[in-house]
Formats: C-alpha cells, sequence, structure tokens
C-alpha cells in the first residue's frame, strides 16, 4: 500500500512541477486527493483478492479479547 502511495504522491508531484496542477484551487485538490485515495484503497483492495485467488489462503486478522 505504501509503494502504491509512493507512486500516486510522486505523479502530483510531477504534475505540480510541470504546471499541470495547481495548489491554488482547494476544490481541485479536494478531488485529487479523493481521487488518489481511491486509487491507493482500490489497489489494495484488488491486490488482496488477487492474491487470495493465486494462494487460496485467506487475509484475515486475529483478534483475541
Amino acid at each position: 500500500m505504501m509503494l502504491v502511495l509512493s507512486v500516486v504522491a510522486a505523479l502530483a508531484w510531477v504534475l505540480y512541477d510541470w504546471k499541470m496542477l495547481s495548489l491554488d484551487n482547494t476544490d481541485v485538490n479536494t478531488w485529487i486527493a479523493i481521487l488518489a485515495l481511491s486509487i491507493v484503497l482500490g489497489i489494495g483492495m484488488g491486490w488482496s483478492h488477487v492474491r487470495r485467488m493465486l494462494s487460496g489462503q485467506l487475509d484475515v486478522d486475529e483478534v483475541d479479547s
């Protein structure tokens, strides 16, 4: 998940450096942040499903109470 987050952050940095992304408009920045979070969480969830299909082992959290 951290790898995908770093790739998305690097992409945002490159877009800002190339002057394709401005930090002045807060509405656009909010939508970009929501899109970036959706991409990170979507890839994480998708990878969990692919890993489960390949290995046959479920991803669960064991909580001892």
